[in-house]
């Protein structure tokens, strides 16, 4: 239900192509969606995709969870403008090889639409792409690492350029 009315809110506008766009991360050969009344129950509305090489256009969820997890933050991002976005657990779902073109494309419009996104991840992957994404925009992103020692949590902040050095070098920052 949720994703019905934030595709609502956005359908036919620009941000509704940059949720498509978004999509393209995971399959190149989606080029639209739409929402339909769902086969299960028809009290809401489902995301379905037209997709290069399949005659029909098909629900979202059958491309598998990558595909929705994708959808389902980038459809969250555009629905906050000037607001905050939080992503628990970034990977998951999302292969290490999707993970920079997701980080970049989160940059660029949490920039144009001025969120700001705060994204938890233990992934080596995620803190690596993150980290090459970062660099490409400076001063748009900042890891903070927490860390309980004695009862205590301790807080790091490493920018960019220190983030870097430290993947980089293989250190654990995650």
């Amino acid at each position: 239900e949720m994703q019905d009315e934030l595709w609502s809110a956005i359908a036919l506008t620009k941000r509704e192509d940059e949720v498509v766009e978004a999509l393209g991360i995971i399959d190149p050969g989606i080029s639209g969606v739409s929402m339909v009344l769902s086969d299960e129950s028809h009290q809401y509305r489902t995301p379905i995709v037209r997709a290069e090489n399949i005659p029909r256009p098909v629900p979202l969820r059958s491309f598998g969870g990558g595909l929705n997890r994708v959808f389902n933050i980038f459809l969250s991002l555009v629905n906050v403008p000037g607001g905050v976005l939080l992503i628990d657990e970034f990977e998951n779902g999302l292969h290490y090889s999707v993970q920079l073109d997701a980080w970049r494309m989160i940059f660029r419009l949490a920039r144009d639409l001025d969120v700001q996104v705060f994204a938890t991840t233990h992934s080596e992957d995620a803190v690596e792409a993150f980290s090459k994404a970062a660099s490409e925009s400076p001063e748009d992103g900042v890891l903070v690492r927490l860390v309980r020692r004695s009862g205590r949590i301790i807080t790091t902040m490493l920018e960019e350029d220190s983030l870097a050095s430290l993947v980089e070098m293989g250190t654990e920052v995650r």
